[in-house]
């Protein structure tokens, strides 16, 4: 039933979003079909299509990193939408939206030449420069302008390969091939197809209950077989977004296994009631604190790939919280309740 109702709210969001955006493109729904107006030329056949002018200059179009859903448990990973299309001397604003993403472009080189998770190589773009916004919050925007024609593919360094896009740049004048409305529809319909494939991914969870916890799961592999664009950051023990709590008695052990195939996790418990130390702010701090946990002290699995393991025995009663180094803002977290 969870099931029928989120896809009807697809539907329903999907269809508002088509209607919306094909009323934008053909002027509002009193105006009549553009085949039946007088023949326009120039920036007013533009301008019919819901496209800027070409003599309107430089135009600035929006995109968006990354997308989310139900307190970021549910993530696309993905620009949305994928490839754009724009004039030399426009600028493309990128908001990031899930989780920190990039926006990075290698330009001449294979592999970044300087630390792509800072901001590296200014704000405009020709194809000759390596060019990164560094991390980017949810929330936070990048803005590069691109000034020589030819076909520009880009990523993200969090998320490769799954997270790239392209920007295909024409020469000043041609006119474009679709509106920003047109752009902004097929982004919001990328996002909910991703999120609604996390959601699946929940739903048909191999595990039920018991003493085995996934550690994240994802939507399947693409067909040329990259990992999936969608993604889901939680502890489940069943398919439930909200079954973050597990119940066991003392000597239990626990197993959490990565069912994700596009992002590492980790399980890390504190010394019980206490925050962590600033040392584990770093999701890639080594195995530390054995196979058993009293609560007397830190216990941390170290980076969880896809398919990995990871085995704790809990040896004393009490409510013991913890949480994915990686992904503790999106409130991956779970707790362990001991009889």
């Amino acid at each position: 039933m969870r099931l029928f109702h989120y896809r009807r709210g697809i539907l329903t969001v999907t269809a508002a979003l088509l209607a919306a955006g094909l009323a934008a493109c053909s002027g509002g729904g009193s105006r009549p079909p553009i085949s039946s107006q007088p023949a326009a030329s120039g920036g007013q056949a533009q301008q019919s299509l819901g496209l800027p002018p070409d003599s309107a200059g430089p135009v600035h179009w929006q995109m968006q990193s990354g997308g989310a859903a139900h307190d970021g448990s549910l993530q696309a990973l993905a620009f949305l939408p994928g490839k754009i299309t724009v004039d030399e001397g426009d600028s493309i604003t990128w908001t990031s939206q899930g989780e920190p993403h990039t926006v990075t472009f290698l330009g001449p080189y294979s592999s970044p030449p300087a630390n792509p998770t800072a901001p590296q190589g200014g704000t405009s773009f020709d194809g000759s420069t390596f060019v990164s916004s560094g991390f980017m919050q949810p929330g936070q925007q990048f803005t590069l302008t691109f000034t020589k024609a030819g076909t520009y593919a880009y990523f993200c360094v969090l998320h490769a390969p799954e997270m790239s896009g392209v920007v295909v740049v024409q020469p000043r004048g041609t006119p474009y091939p679709a509106s920003q409305t047109a752009y902004d529809v097929t982004g919001h319909l990328q996002e909910l197809t991703l999120l609604g494939e996390a959601q699946a991914a929940v739903l048909r969870l191999p595990i039920d209950s018991g003493t085995t916890i996934a550690a994240g799961t994802s939507g399947p592999a693409q067909s040329d077989g990259e990992p999936s664009k969608a993604t889901v950051l939680s502890f489940l023990d069943r398919d439930r977004l909200n079954s973050t709590t597990i119940t066991v008695r003392a000597g239990t052990t626990i197993t959490w296994r990565n069912l994700s195939n596009n992002e590492p996790h980790t399980v890390t418990f504190p010394v019980a009631g206490q925050p962590l130390p600033p040392a584990y702010g770093n999701p890639f701090s080594p195995p530390t604190g054995g196979t058993t946990y009293d609560g007397s002290e830190i216990v941390n699995s170290g980076v969880l790939n896809s398919g990995d393991e990871f085995h704790l025995t809990f040896t004393k009663p009490g409510t013991y919280a913890y949480e994915c180094l990686f992904h503790d803002e999106e409130h991956m977290e779970g707790t362990v309740i001991v009889k």
